[in-house]
């Protein structure tokens, strides 16, 4: 039987792991601030010797191509162009990441050549790509067969079976997310080259700090910091506390960065954040994912929109329909239905067209392959059926069909804005 190891043993490489949270010259975050949804690993001194590789190894990204994506995040700020992100819910690592890598890759650049046909504007396309290895969740613990087991946060941090062994969390697992990001972004960078499309940059939530703020380097040519492990990172719902690591991060770093924001934000809330993540006010730098809810978004959406134009913030809007609208079925499978999905995208163009603002684009979690995990036209006809297709390592994903139908409708709701 292995030994414990002594409660002041990891006391201390706990402390020691903090930090170096605070001081690597590979972060810009002065100070302990209060992290949401980190991992619990077993051996903080594991953690830390990998942080130390990661730190070591070639960004993911470079500074000008963050630069450059702030410029074309302008352009659609301005409504030059229209945004399509989409992707996975949570990546899977290995050939199988780029076989979902290569077929996302497809199904994005036919939805981006209806949106660009329909508007006659350029369509920026943004994948939820090379680094969405991380998910939050609402629950630290989920039972399995009467069995009490750590929760599934994607295979960054620990694996989908439901066995204890699968579900520790385990720091090396950062560095094959790390691999598969970067055979991920050179496989795209050739599929760019031979589509002719306009490329499909990367993009995922900037969740598990001890990945990223190892991957956040300093430019010496501008004396800025960048983002290294993705093009536009964003924050989510669960981790955009405005006094919180994630946003302090995020608030240092020259890349677009984008924010979800459901229903349940305050005006002062929203106020601030936008105030840490776009001080200067720039068009391109900040974008709004709001994800509100069939029901909720012509309620809300109004007041939100009244907060950012007082402030004077250039923000770009975005709706995600996806995750305001999740349900869980009898058989206890999460799922959603198209039919809400098409309701919060037709009110989210509604809001922004009545408040004379540009409806930025979409975010959409889809996959390339002929799942049935959302219910409508497309795929399943009822939640009984779902279980028949589902593949997704967390959230349910429209199948090729079901984002082409939704992207259709996407296009003829900005022609007539």
């Amino acid at each position: 039987m292995a030994r414990l190891m002594p409660i002041s043993t990891r006391i201390g490489e706990q402390r020691s792991l903090a930090r170096e949270r605070t001081t690597l010259k590979t972060s810009p975050i002065a100070g302990s601030l209060p992290a949401a949804q980190q991992p619990d690993w077993p051996d903080p001194a594991t953690a830390l010797a990998v942080r130390r590789r990661l730190s070591a190894l070639p960004a993911l990204v470079s500074a000008d191509e963050a630069r450059d994506l702030l410029v074309r995040m302008a352009q659609v700020q301005r409504g030059e162009a229209f945004l399509l992100q989409a992707g996975a819910c949570a990546e899977p690592f290995g050939r199988q990441a780029m076989r979902g890598a290569e077929s996302d890759h497809q199904l994005i650049g036919r939805m981006a050549d209806t949106v660009a046909a329909r508007l006659k504007l350029p369509a920026l396309t943004i994948g939820r790509v090379a680094g969405q290895f991380a998910k939050p969740r609402s629950r630290p613990v989920e039972t399995v067969d009467g069995t009490a087991l750590p929760i599934f946060r994607g295979l960054l941090v620990n694996g989908p079976e439901p066995d204890g062994r699968s579900r520790r969390s385990d720091p090396f697992r950062m560095l094959a997310a790390y691999q598969t990001a970067r055979m991920v972004l050179d496989r795209l960078h050739r599929l760019d080259a031979t589509t002719g499309r306009d490329r499909l940059w990367a993009s995922h939530e900037a969740l598990v700090l001890d990945y990223e703020e190892p991957l956040t380097r300093f430019d010496p040519v501008t004396g800025e910091w960048f983002a290294g492990s993705t093009h536009l990172p964003w924050i989510g719902e669960r981790t955009r506390q405005p006094d919180g690591a994630h946003v302090s991060l995020l608030s240092a770093v020259i890349n677009p960065v984008a924010c979800k924001v459901g229903a349940g934000i305050r005006n002062e809330e929203l106020l601030e954040l936008c105030e840490r993540l776009d001080p200067h006010r720039r068009p391109g730098r900040l974008t709004l994912v709001v994800r509100l809810g069939a029901r909720q978004v012509r309620e809300r959406l109004p007041e939100l929109i009244h907060v950012t134009r007082r402030s004077g913030h250039p923000v770009t809007w975005v709706c995600d329909p996806m995750h305001a609208n999740t349900v869980v079925t009898s058989h206890g499978i999460k799922t959603r239905h198209t039919k809400d999905i098409l309701d919060e995208l037709t009110g989210f163009f509604e809001v922004l067209g009545r408040a004379g603002q540009w409806p930025g684009g979409v975010h959409l979690e889809v996959t390339g392959d002929r799942v049935t995990e959302c219910v409508g036209p497309g795929g399943p006809d009822d939640e009984a059926d779902v279980a028949l297709g589902y593949r997704s390592l967390c959230d349910p994903r429209l199948n090729d069909t079901q984002a082409m139908q939704v992207t259709e409708a996407v296009a003829d709701l900005a022609a007539r804005h």
